[in-house]
Order: structure tokens, then C-alpha cells, then sequence
């Protein structure tokens, strides 16, 4: 068994001190150093040190099998607030109804996982009852993306890899993102709408935990993908179970999150996806 550990810095002298490893090269990246060896540790033990090396250091390092399926992946899953655009939807929905600071402290704690997300949900789309329809396109004229989402999505693209946003979010913004980064699915909350009004319900499945995660598996059926050439990519809570059906890359994640995915990133660039994948 061999493994890649992906340091996103240019740092490498942590590993290339650790004890753990028989280094056999190195490889320099646009934004990132891979270092390539055998573990003399078992893979877990590799991972955790790793992990804690990152926390001491403020550095992302990410340790992966290295296979073929690290560099050729032929689906990739992001969330959509706060991983593929800079704002929670519904914080800003709220700001317009001037409730940001009933929704926003739900939105945060569901995020942490500290509430059913299903619940925080309906707690604050009640709160936008009676808000015109109209105050979504309001909305989607401020999205702002994330830096290097579209020259990842563009990247990912050339090289074959499906794409999706599966969000806890709403299917017009989601629809918006699908539709200006190129990608192939879009999976979120509707609204119910009534008369040009929102009745503050949510139609059908909530989009939660595990539906992202069955959405994720479905979606490798289709594109007859092993699971292995999964990857997803979150910051939430509700994020983690997609994650773990596959590889998981934390953005700017919240803790319980980081501490749990495969792979982080701590940076403000959603280009170091494609550093974990050794794609320049």
C-alpha cells in the first residue's frame, strides 16, 4: 500500500520527518507539494497524526490512498451555501424580511450539527411566512461565488468529471448556480408559494443529511461511477453523511466537520479541490 500526502503550503518538512513514512518522492504543484511513500504505520494512524500535525501547525495536510481513482474522479457533489457561494440563502432571505437575527443564530446552530436540521429548517422557513416570491430573485442578484469555484467547476469539467450542487437550500438559487458554473445536477428545497407569497412550508423531501446522501448514491448509479470515484465537498453538518459515502473535503468547515472528513481545506480558494486530486 501506498499513499499521497497532499500538503497545501509549501512546508513539507513534517512529513519528510515523520518517522511513519518511507518517503520514495515528491511532486511540486501549482498550490500544493505531494509526497509520495509507503506508510509504516497503519493508514488510520497516518491520517490522525497527520490531522493533528494540521491543527498544531495551521496547514491543511491531506493523506490519500494512492490509486487511480485519487486523480480521476468521475463525480464531484458540492453544497451550495457557504462551499460554492460565500452566503447562507437563508441569512440573506432573512436580511430582506429585517429576521436576520431570528435566523441566523438557527442557521449556525444546525450547521454545527447541534439541532435536527430538519426542525431548524421549518423553524426558519416559518419565519419568512407571507415574504413576497419576488424577494428570491432579490437574492439571487447578490450571490456572490466563491473564489475559484468556476475555474474548478471549468477544470473538473475538461477532464470529464460530472458535477452537482445538492443543497439544503432552494432550487432557484440552486438552479442559478447549476446554470453559471456548468453543472450537470441540482438538488434542493422548494418553497411553496402561494398567490406571489411564501406560505413559510417546504414542499417534498427536505434536502437534509440523508438525502444529500442518497442523492450522492444515486447520482454514481447514473453515471455508473464506483464510490471510490466519488468526491464530495461541504462545510455543514448535514454535509457529513455524503462525505462519508465517499472522499470528503471539509471547506471551511466547522469543526465537528473537519474532524471527521478525509481531506480539509482551510484557505479562501476552492482551486485546492483540484490540488487534492494532483491537477494543476
Amino acid at each position: 500500500m501506498n499513499v499521497v500526502i497532499s500538503v497545501l503550503g509549501n512546508d513539507i518538512k513534517p512529513v519528510l520527518e515523520y518517522s511513519g513514512l518511507k518517503v520514495t518522492r515528491t511532486v511540486h504543484l501549482s498550490r500544493s507539494i505531494d509526497v509520495y511513500g509507503t506508510p509504516l504505520v497503519d493508514f488510520k494512524d497516518l491520517q490522525q497524526h497527520f490531522y493533528r500535525v494540521s491543527e498544531e501547525l495551521k496547514v491543511d495536510i491531506g493523506v490519500q490512498l494512492d490509486t487511480i481513482d485519487r486523480s480521476h474522479k468521475r463525480l464531484v457533489v458540492f453544497d451550495m451555501d457557504s462551499t460554492l457561494i460565500q452566503q447562507e440563502v437563508i441569512d440573506e432571505l432573512a436580511r430582506e424580511l429585517g429576521v436576520y437575527d431570528q435566523i441566523a443564530p438557527i442557521t449556525e446552530s444546525a450547521m454545527r450539527g447541534e439541532i435536527d436540521f430538519d426542525e431548524s429548517l421549518k423553524r426558519r422557513v416559518g419565519l419568512l411566512t407571507g415574504a413576497p416570491a419576488s424577494i428570491i430573485e432579490t437574492v439571487k442578484s447578490r450571490i456572490q461565488f466563491t473564489e475559484g469555484a468556476l475555474e474548478t467547476c471549468q477544470q473538473l469539467k475538461r477532464l470529464g468529471v460530472k458535477l452537482a450542487v445538492v443543497s439544503g437550500g432552494f432550487m432557484p438559487l440552486a438552479l442559478h448556480v447549476k446554470q453559471t458554473l456548468g453543472l450537470d445536477y441540482a438538488f434542493a428545497n422548494t418553497l411553496e408559494e402561494k398567490d406571489g407569497y411564501l406560505t413559510g412550508n417546504v414542499l417534498g423531501k427536505i434536502v437534509n443529511a440523508q438525502r444529500k446522501a442518497d442523492l450522492l448514491t444515486v447520482m454514481a448509479q447514473v453515471e455508473r461511477a464506483d464510490l471510490s470515484q466519488v468526491l464530495a465537498v461541504g462545510d455543514g453538518a448535514n454535509d457529513l453523511l455524503m462525505m462519508k459515502e465517499c472522499l470528503g473535503i471539509a471547506y471551511n468547515a466547522k469543526p465537528k466537520v473537519q474532524q471527521q472528513a478525509d481531506l480539509r481545506i482551510n484557505r479562501p480558494s476552492l482551486l485546492y479541490v483540484l490540488s487534492y486530486l494532483g491537477v494543476n
